[in-house]
């Protein structure tokens, strides 16, 4: 496989996003907010962490994301970088076979060794046949399985580090039996290590199918990426618990002649943030606005009518002070947002370009203006592992701002 890549730029986020390999070309379909860094070492652990976004679809359960390659089984990525490592330090894995003999080579094994009849001279304890242990690699099915881990890790992910390592795996074995061989040596063995290296291994082989066992050929590929973005804007700024979202989300009901009443599927809200002593409501939307600066790509009066729903339902039945805002992807080096006028915040990355509101009702309530902001993609492709406390609060104290000012 080459070291070399092409970059797609998506521009609709229900297109397809994620990796191939096909035809000897590997190709990533990004986000058109994705930036491209001139370091090569930051970009390529960009393109990684983009790659590991792409299992949070199986954490969306708002959603039916379809994958294709290798569909609904996610890469375990950290996985396919252990792996990696641990043959860049220590070489390809074996099983190890303890051999003894009476030779002088290999080391001294006393305690099999005093188990032997000893000579007695001159009140000594002489043992004249030592028995000594060399442990020789065996060349088994568990040598090969690792081979084979590595080999697909090395084919995913080998482009992040450099390497273009040749590995070569003679295996007729089905994936059921190595699935299998490794679960056993694994229950077999006390040495932690590999325990670990065995874990690693089966959660490779469980990302694959049989079918694709010895194809060379791959795509991790999702529909939808909407919702992974959803979902980390929901990690980076640390929303309510599930149990308490859906407290927010509005429900509708049928009560028909004959039966009894019956709730549909309620609405269901993307982020919810209690702070300032406030409840606000935030919808992460993947539009093509961060990169057009066009109106026409921003959300529309359904998008709108939804924010205003959610802000009726918190306020009539579980707080009385709501707000709305709308956060929507830009890359912040290369926007283009020439066209309007936006505001700074104190956060380097979000920018402050408006509000929206529904001209079918009065504008009595603060969450009836839905408050917009732009987020850098990168940035959230960075840190959205852990909640960000100071954007979180630059965002609220700049909502905060602007109701003060709209009033």
């Amino acid at each position: 496989m080459t070291n070399d890549y092409r970059i797609v730029f998506v521009e609709n986020s229900n297109e397809p996003m994620g990796i191939e390999f096909l035809e000897d070309v590997l190709t990533f379909k990004v986000p058109k907010t994705f930036r491209i860094e001139e370091n090569e070492k930051i970009n390529r652990r960009n393109l990684l962490l983009f790659v590991k976004s792409l299992n949070l679809s199986d954490t969306a359960q708002r959603s039916e994301i379809w994958k294709s390659g290798e569909k609904g089984n996610s890469w375990p990525i950290d996985s396919y970088i252990w792996i990696i490592r641990d043959f860049l330090e220590n070489g390809y894995y074996y099983n190890r076979e303890k051999k003894y003999s009476n030779t002088a080579k290999g080391k001294i094994d006393w305690k099999k060794t005093m188990k032997q009849m000893p000579i007695i001279s001159n009140c000594n304890v002489i043992y004249d046949k030592l028995i000594t242990s060399v442990s020789s690699p065996s060349n088994d099915l568990i040598a090969q399985i690792y081979k084979l881990c590595l080999k697909i890790a090395q084919s995913r992910i080998g482009w992040v580090f450099g390497y273009n390592l040749f590995i070569e795996v003679n295996i007729n074995n089905s994936l059921a039996e190595m699935k299998r061989t490794v679960s056993n040596e694994s229950n077999l063995t006390f040495d932690d290590v590999k325990r670990l290296r065995f874990k690693h291994m089966l959660n490779i082989l469980n990302s694959i199918s049989e079918k694709n066992l010895s194809n060379s050929q791959f795509s991790y590929l999702i529909n939808n990426y909407y919702y992974v973005f959803e979902t980390m804007v929901d990690k980076l700024l640390g929303g309510v618990s599930e149990k308490e979202w859906e407290k927010y989300n509005p429900k509708g009901s049928w009560s028909l002649l004959g039966y009894k009443k019956k709730f549909v599927k309620p609405l269901e809200t993307d982020t919810i943030l209690k702070e300032l002593g406030n409840t606000y409501i935030i919808d992460a939307k993947m539009y093509k606005y961060g990169f057009t600066g066009e109106i026409r790509d921003l959300p529309g009066s359904d998008s709108i009518q939804k924010q205003i729903t959610y802000g009726d339902h918190a306020k009539n039945k579980l707080d009385n002070k709501v707000r709305n805002a709308f956060i929507v992807p830009f890359d912040k080096k290369n926007h283009k947002l020439d066209k309007i006028n936006y505001e700074k915040t104190s956060n380097d990355n979000m920018i402050f370009v408006g509000y929206a509101k529904g001209d079918w009702r009065e504008q009595g309530n603060d969450h009836d203006k839905i408050y917009t902001y732009l987020i850098d993609f990168n940035y959230v492709l960075e840190n959205y592992h852990t909640k960000d406390v100071t954007m979180v609060r630059n965002l609220c104290d700049d909502i905060e701002k602007h109701i003060s000012l709209i009033k």
